[in-house]
Parts: structure tokens; sequence; C-alpha cells
């Protein structure tokens, strides 16, 4: 099933439909860890939160038994922000981002099969906190860097 994502979370809502939740269950997890959110391959995907890039995986590819292409952003809180299976990736590790930047690109890379719009193209999003226990990204506080 394909939800639209609440306007409350803004920079997600611009993003495309959740077609798995966080908790939900997908063909590999009985519980999902992160939220997908498909949408065409190539849509802009901004930052969800200030921090800085702590690692960035690229030179995967659709098919790799893997997460694909990632960007891992660390808050001021300690969280990690995960974005994978991605197309393009415009940040390099030690860059400074903020909240609603533009900073990669859906993609299909990696073990991609979540449902999306006539192909396997889709953002996995998953936030770990300080102690690396995964939480549900829409619950995350945000504070601003600064």
């Amino acid at each position: 099933m394909v939800r639209p994502i609440t306007k409350k979370y803004t920079n997600l809502a611009r993003l495309g439909n959740v077609t798995t939740p966080y908790g939900g269950k997908t063909r590999e997890e009985s519980f999902h860890q992160g939220i997908d959110v498909a949408n065409k391959n190539g849509t802009p995907i901004p930052s969800m939160s200030d921090g800085v890039v702590s690692n960035v995986v690229t030179g995967r590819k659709n098919g790799d038994n893997n997460f694909g292409n990632q960007v891992e952003i660390k808050d001021n809180q300690g969280n990690t922000h995960t974005y994978s299976h991605l197309k393009d990736v415009m940040v390099k590790p030690g860059q400074q981002v903020k909240e609603g930047q533009v900073t990669m690109t859906m993609g299909d890379t990696g073990a991609s099969y979540s449902p999306s719009l006539g192909d396997s193209s889709h953002l996995d999003y998953r936030v770990r906190d300080a102690y690396l226990k995964y939480r549900d990204p829409l619950k995350v506080k945000k504070q601003k860097n600064g």
C-alpha cells in the first residue's frame, strides 16, 4: 500500500509516497527500521537535518546485494541519518549541511525492491540514535545547529 506523507513533515512531503512505513514488513525484514519513500529516479532529496556528512558510499549499481549508494549525516544530537539506494551524491565526508539542502537524488542502486512508480526507485531513510538504536524518522526531534 502506498501512502502519502503528511504535510507536517515538510522535507519528506516533497519526496513522494511511503511504500513501507517505520515498523512495516518488507520482503527481507519483519520490522523495517526506516521509511521507504518512492518517486522517480533522480528526484532531489534534501537533508532532513542540519549536520555533518559522516560517510558516503558510491559506485554501487542496481542488483548489488546491499543498500546501494548511501549518505550518512550526523546531527548535533548524535543521531545518524542514513539515506540509501541513491542515484547521485552531491556531498563528501566532513561537509556541513543544512536541513532542506539538496544533497543527493533518489535511485535504485543496491537491492532495491520497494514498490515505486513503475520501477524500484526509492529512498530508504533511517535514523539511528547515539546509542545505535533505530528510531522512527518521523518522530525524531530536530534542533538547528548554531
